[in-house]
């Protein structure tokens, strides 16, 4: 009998080793390959995620250049003496010409001496005269020689290019490839009337710089200027049979985003304003690398961990079966007729071990309950918390492209005032996390009035704004920056968009014990489709980007959060034209105690 029980003690070892083998080995596998393929997956879309950031960096440098040599065209456009070249000629005596040639090449070269990248310089008069920054004994050549160049032909039969294609210069001193930017000149005495153009030459160099620092980090690089040419590639031999040939199949690859190719991902990203794209292409085999280590440590963390957990899983099976065999022995040698608890117990310890595990589970199963209570009310609101703060990256980031325009345009004092206004700005709006979700409506207007000063160094005479409030009605609660919101949507979605001076109207009330907040603007007025967005709950979206407006849904939610029914916010079209957005908040006095938890 004893022979019997230790024969089917070992079947049973056996049978449970086998069955935690196979189950161990299926789930492992499993969960290496999901890792694996999760990984793999995480690592192509940071890689993705780094380039495009990367490439971000480099169209911002491209960006900027082009706008700098927008801004010195500007300056030479209007200068006196270059304006003073529409002259009649004619009139002029030889020696008169001589020196006015002389007096615009020295003016041009001037200008081309504020720029270390600018090559060269000519003008092309609408009544035939040409004038040029060469010396005057080697004008005539110069522009001769320029005029002979296939680049700069091509480039006058393709107005809507902004630079033209490289070339190289006829200069013995520079040898340097060179691309052409051309700007109208225009007659500062007679609206609209061109009286020539204005060409700039520049190092190409001077744009591959940022491609080439990208590049020493990355292989494959490349940049692309009017129809395709490329200006700039790493490792241009073999770049021809990656990059270029990639973008001689498919039209789709020139647009920007992140495409996939045979081999890899394409990212492009456009250098908005002049025509060219920047290429990087990730290939799989680089992707394979940075992830094949995750495939090797997953293998052997699988070989060893199966390994350990059945040499220990052995002899834990062993010391569960001798229990349970002797208990399956008293259990045989029970009568049934007589059953008495107290010998199921003195068998072993497992029914008084179950009955103690019961309790433990159920107070663990309560204390469970508890936690899980505490942990959503605790999610709820750090979700209102990023709810909240999700304002003021998107207010800050308006205000930062207003500071960046007024610096470029040399406006310090400009600058050094709007500063002062966003630190005053978010005083209140960066208290994220202190419970501090309401202020009072005069504080609120406060907020919206120094936005709107802000708002009127980038767009001067585009707007006025119009506020009606009651006295009594401003030391009233409401939700911190419930109102900016608003008046930022009516002014950038509302009035810009028609090129015409607008009007914003933020009228406060109180109606049937209910705040009431309207702000209202003759703009263009939402679209149905718009309207009907936000009407479902869904976010809107505006542009061609179709970038989420923040601002508004951020609004809609924090009211819905706080408050709950009947109190809301909603939008509609006005019948001529215009938009109204309308709060209904409670009535509630400033109140000095600590703010009420949300609903």
């Amino acid at each position: 009998m004893e022979q019997k029980e230790i024969k089917k003690r070992k079947y049973l070892k056996k049978r449970i080793l086998r069955n935690i083998f196979i189950v161990l080995s299926i789930s492992m596998l499993t969960a290496t390959g999901i890792s694996y393929l999760y990984f793999s997956r995480v690592v192509r879309e940071q890689k993705i995620s780094d380039e495009s950031w990367k490439q971000e960096q480099v169209a911002g440098s491209l960006r900027f250049m082009v706008e700098d040599i927008r801004n010195l065209c500007r300056s030479m456009i209007v200068d006196d003496e270059l304006q003073g070249i529409a002259e009649d000629s004619g009139e002029l005596t030889a020696f008169e010409q001589v020196k006015k040639k002389d007096t615009i090449s020295k003016r041009l070269r001037f200008y081309n001496s504020l720029r270390p990248y600018i090559r060269g310089s000519f003008i092309e008069m609408e009544n035939g005269e040409d004038y040029s920054s060469s010396v005057s004994s080697q004008e005539k050549d110069y522009l001769k020689q320029r005029t002979s160049i296939q680049a700069l032909k091509t480039y006058k039969e393709h107005p809507d290019w902004v630079f033209s294609d490289p070339y190289y210069g006829n200069d013995t001193w520079d040898y340097d490839e060179i691309i052409c930017f051309r700007a109208a000149i225009l007659d500062k005495y007679s609206y609209g009337k061109r009286i020539g153009t204005l060409y700039l030459e520049i190092a190409l160099d001077a744009f591959r710089e940022p491609a080439e620092t990208y590049g020493e980090e990355y292989e494959n690089v490349c940049l692309t200027g009017n129809e395709g040419v490329i200006l700039y590639q790493v490792n241009p031999e073999e770049e021809r049979h990656t990059i270029g040939s990639l973008l001689e199949k498919e039209n789709d690859w020139r647009q920007e985003g992140v495409h996939r190719v045979d081999g890899g991902y394409l990212i492009c990203k456009d250098i908005e304003d002049t025509g060219w794209k920047l290429y990087t292409w990730i290939t799989n085999t680089y992707l394979r690398e940075r992830s094949d280590f995750v495939l090797k440590f997953f293998f052997l963390s699988f070989v060893f961990s199966l390994a350990a957990i059945l040499l220990s899983t052995g002899r834990m099976v062993e010391e569960i079966i001798r229990p349970i065999s002797t208990l399956s022995r008293k259990m045989e040698e029970t009568h049934y007729d007589k059953l008495v608890v107290q010998d199921m117990v003195n068998t072993g310890d497992e029914i008084q071990t179950l009955y103690e595990c019961y309790n433990d589970m159920v107070e663990e199963i309560q204390r469970g309950i508890d936690q899980r209570i505490l942990y959503e009310r605790q999610q709820k609101d750090m979700e209102f918390d990023i709810m909240l703060s999700q304002i003021n990256p998107h207010y800050l980031y308006n205000v930062l492209n207003t500071v960046v325009y007024l610096a470029a345009a040399g406006k310090n004092k400009d600058v050094v005032q709007l500063a002062n206004l966003l630190i005053f700005s978010l005083q209140e709006t960066l208290r994220i996390g202190e419970k501090n979700v309401e202020t009072t409506v005069e504080k609120e207007l406060e907020l919206t009035e120094c936005y709107l000063k802000i708002q009127e160094y980038r767009y001067p005479d585009a707007f006025q704004v119009e506020i009606q409030c009651e006295e009594e009605l401003k030391n009233y609660s409401v939700p911190k920056t419930i109102i900016q919101p608003l008046v930022e949507n009516a002014i950038l979605h509302g009035i810009l968009p028609m090129e015409e001076k607008g009007t914003v109207r933020i009228c406060i009330t109180r109606e049937e014990e209910m705040l009431c907040v309207r702000v209202t603007d003759d703009g263009e007025g939402i679209s149905e489709e718009r309207l009907q967005l936000f009407r479902r709950g869904e976010a809107i979206v505006y542009g061609n980007s179709e970038r989420k407006h923040i601002g508004i849904s951020n609004v809609r939610d924090r009211i819905s959060y706080l408050y709950g029914e009947p109190y809301g916010m909603w939008i509609e079209r006005l019948p001529e034209r215009g938009t109204r957005v309308t709060l209904h908040l409670p009535l509630k006095p400033e109140s000095k105690e600590e703010p009420a938890q949300p609903l």
